[in-house]
């Protein structure tokens, strides 16, 4: 193929734009760094459990629908050959990872400034005040400040995650009015779940 001279200018100029235009691209425009708590599995594992537990059943975040997208052995899997079953099939960490980033992702920016307030304002973020109860929430209040609940999330988001408190946690009923059992969990009455 023989190319005329103008062909080869615009050739070469476009060659040039792109050239000139790569090197001045600088790719940290338009890029969101967010300072989030450890994503760890010894970090996040046992609060991905937890809200795998309390939120993500098939009828509530454990569904590809939603915002925050629950994954584990409650609800929905990663591997699609695989059933919600915690007995024969356990959450796997790419599960808790999955989780870790739907819930990263939902509000980035507060995320990043709540953990550098190392969790003193867990309340700016929509998941703790719709777990709370005080943002309008389907699944209505599921925590109460305070509690072993709301402690393994607090302690995750300060950046020292209370691993008791997640294991406590999971006696906490699925669905609030549900009975967890004999007994309570945080040395309240019944009715303080």
């Amino acid at each position: 193929m023989v190319l005329d001279r103008t062909h080869l200018v615009s050739a070469f100029a476009a060659f040039a734009l792109i050239v000139v235009g790569t090197a001045c691209w600088d790719a940290s425009q338009g890029v969101t760094v967010v300072d989030a708590p450890d994503g760890s599995e010894a970090a996040f594992g046992p609060v991905a459990d937890y809200l795998d537990h309390r939120c993500g059943t098939l009828d509530c975040h454990g569904q590809i629908g939603r915002d925050l997208r629950v994954y584990g052995c409650d609800g929905m899997r990663l591997d699609p050959n695989d059933v919600p079953d915690c007995v024969s099939e356990p959450t796997t960490p790419d599960e808790h990872t999955a989780t870790y980033r739907s819930l990263v992702g939902l509000e980035p920016e507060v995320m990043s400034e709540v953990v550098q307030g190392h969790g003193a304002h867990p309340e700016l973020l929509t998941f703790v005040r719709k777990a709370r109860g005080t943002e309008t929430h389907k699944g209505g209040q599921l925590i109460t400040p305070g509690d072993v609940q709301d402690t393994c999330i607090v302690s995750w988001l300060a950046g020292a995650t209370d691993t008791a408190a997640c294991v406590q946690a999971l006696a906490f009923p699925i669905f609030p009015g549900a009975d967890a059992g004999a007994g309570t969990i945080d040395g309240g009455p019944e009715g303080d779940r």
